[in-house]
């Protein structure tokens, strides 16, 4: 059976949520594969016609509970490659979570554990294999894509960054905040941020305007945010970073 990339992309979705008895929103499946919204709804209604989809509530659809439709899922599910983050390509819809990891990950270094964000509905679903950090929680206003060119979910960069700020203390995302300042959009970070991840990006923001005498433009007054024990804990992190990147020495530090 060959199959467009948007019909492919549709029933990959019905059938991996179908191993968890679940639906899919369409307009995250829209958003995050970037597809055509009237041909996905013209698919689904042709599916529904086959007897093969059904609309669950408004926007959700599941595959149906009839035989053509499980062989059908299980056609689909044995298509799919190995790759990169295998457990979740194979497992996870793509809908339900992303890989937090900014553009750079190949010249800044990998983590131990890769930081994934998983929606809460998957939370008593999943085994996930060792060298993940797993958060599940609601995904709402969270904004992620499919990467075609590595064959999984990532998180869009603004919203990795927030989660890798807010989630993994031991990252280095100050580094690539600090390489590309300019193109990062720190309202939309600090905004996607946790309370947590708020105060980390506000004490490297305050320290990096000390060590370089320049007020960043922010909607966000990061100089009253600085969190004394988050400075504590990355004093000489953030030292080691502005020497390195010879800020220090432009302002005879």
């Amino acid at each position: 059976m060959k199959l467009s990339r948007l019909r492919w992309c549709v029933l990959l979705q019905l059938a991996k949520a179908w191993r968890f008895g679940l639906s899919v929103s369409i307009s995250r499946v829209i958003k995050v594969f970037n597809l055509n919204s009237s041909l996905v709804y013209g698919f689904l209604r042709e599916l529904e016609e086959d007897g093969l989809a059904e609309r669950t509530q408004r926007g959700w659809w599941a595959l149906s509970n009839t035989r053509r439709a499980r062989v059908l899922a299980e056609y689909i599910l044995e298509s799919v490659n190995d790759g990169i983050h295998d457990y979740w390509v194979k497992h996870v819809p793509e809908v339900y979570y992303y890989i937090a990891e900014p553009p750079s990950v190949e010249w800044l270094g990998y983590p131990s554990e890769a930081l994934v964000i998983v929606d809460e509905r998957l939370k008593n679903g999943l085994k996930p294999p060792s060298g993940y950090r797993v958060i599940y929680t609601d995904m709402r206003g969270r904004r992620w894509r499919y990467e075609w060119s590595l064959g999984y979910s990532r998180g869009l960069p603004e919203q990795s960054i927030a989660d890798l700020l807010s989630y993994d203390s031991s990252y280095p995302v100050e580094q690539y905040i600090l390489s590309n300042i300019s193109r990062v959009d720190l309202d939309e970070v600090a905004k996607k941020a946790t309370a947590k991840g708020l105060k980390r990006l506000s004490t490297f923001l305050a320290f990096l305007r000390l060590a370089t005498g320049k007020l960043l433009p922010t909607g966000f007054n990061y100089l009253t945010l600085l969190d004394e024990g988050v400075l504590n804990e990355k004093l000489s992190e953030y030292t080691m970073l502005i020497f390195a990147n010879n800020v220090a020495e432009e302002r005879r530090l």
